[in-house]
């Protein structure tokens, strides 16, 4: 099972995204700004840049019916052979809504445990393998420990995006301004030369 909340700091997700916007903008030429308003083009690139909270649906949890496993272990007294045992494997399975991509970002609060499950298109799954004859009644204690640590995390992230789309309007707006002022000084100064710009 993977951790969740570890691919990349919230930190880094936010500069490679304000990178990413002023290349969008150095990129607009005179006719971006003739033909569009500076808070017509603020608008369209907040849409664009903005980061949305996945939701997870709790009253929507679901499990696979349990189905018979093989379970891998190695064993040192088998000089590192892997050998396998009996076992059953019980899904759990957590609906959500928006980005998956979010659950592996890690927020700038956080606690010393990592949640963990895999991602599967609009889902979350957790997945426990016990061997035949061992007791599996502390699942569900386990499943509701780790959904609650996901909740607490993305609690986290809500606030590190709230944070970040406040500023994404006055930051993009000012890029734009900066870009425009910039090209029409460049026209103005071309235009001193007395030639014709073609």
């Amino acid at each position: 099972m993977k951790h969740l909340f570890k691919n990349i700091k919230f930190y880094d997700l936010a500069n490679s995204l304000a990178k990413a916007i002023e290349n969008r903008i150095n990129n607009y030429d005179k006719s971006k700004f003739d033909n569009n308003t500076i808070e017509n083009l603020t608008e369209q690139l907040v849409e664009e840049f903005k980061i949305e909270l996945p939701e997870i649906k709790e009253e929507a949890i679901y499990q696979n019916k349990p189905s018979d496993t093989k379970i891998r272990h190695s064993r040192r007294e088998s000089y590192g052979r892997n050998t396998s045992v009996d076992g059953t494997k019980y899904t759990l399975i957590i609906p959500f809504t928006g980005d998956s991509t979010m659950f592996g970002i890690f927020p700038s609060s956080f606690t010393s445990v990592l949640p963990y499950g895999i991602i599967e298109s609009d889902e979350l799954k957790v997945v426990y393998e016990v061997p035949v004859g061992q007791d599996a009644t502390r699942i569900k204690v386990d499943f509701d420990n780790n959904l609650g640590t996901i909740k607490k995390y993305l609690e986290f992230l809500a606030q590190d995006i709230t944070d970040f789309n406040l500023k994404l309007e006055p930051s993009i707006k000012a890029r734009l301004e900066r870009r425009k002022d910039k090209l029409d000084n460049d026209d103005e100064i071309a235009n001193t030369f007395g030639f014709p710009i073609k």
